[in-house]
């Protein structure tokens, strides 16, 4: 009789641990997916998009935005540079088949004004460009020091190239929040 007793709390242990074990490959699997496919956390270098993200910021993005749909106006993206590593973070500005124009500290699309309360400073120069199909112009917003769609080396971005949109600051908690 206590053999059988011995044997049916083993089996239980062995049913727990089973179901633990089972829980927790389930949990790691939705977590993965997540990471991998859903979400992303972005720690911010540098200065481009000051003062909206901030060097150090974490950031959550969700990678999906672009599956389904276009690059608007005004998102804060995830973007990937062909021949660069990494992904970088900058503001979409002009869309396929519309001229943009930026003056000193004022930005025109197809000749009206595009009020930009996100900007930190003027521009570093004068710069204008009519987008072609499937072309994105992508600014950071410090005009003066960012690095992107204005230079020879980054230029216009099609659709494939956004890989994610910021969505909040995470980190640090006294700037944290959707943007």
């Amino acid at each position: 009789m206590p053999v059988d007793r011995a044997e049916r709390r083993r089996r239980m242990r062995r049913r727990e641990t089973i179901r633990w074990a089972r829980s927790l490959a389930i949990a790691l699997a939705a977590a993965l997916i997540l990471r991998f496919f859903v979400l992303d956390f972005v720690r911010i270098a540098g200065v481009s998009m000051n003062d909206t993200l901030m060097t150090g910021d974490i950031a959550l993005a969700t990678k999906f935005d672009y599956w389904f749909s276009t690059p608007q106006r005004g998102d804060i993206a995830l973007i990937r540079i062909p021949g660069r590593e990494g992904v970088f973070v900058k503001r979409v500005i002009g869309l396929p088949g519309e001229r943009v124009d930026i003056q000193g500290d004022a930005t025109f699309i197809n000749g009206a004004f595009y009020d930009e309360p996100f900007v930190q400073n003027e521009a570093r120069e004068d710069f204008s460009i009519v987008l072609g199909e499937d072309e994105y112009l992508v600014l950071g917003d410090n005009r003066y020091s960012s690095h992107d769609s204005r230079d020879a080396d980054i230029g216009t971005l099609p659709k494939s190239a956004f890989v994610g949109r910021v969505r909040a600051i995470v980190f640090p908690f006294s700037r944290a929040g959707g943007l």
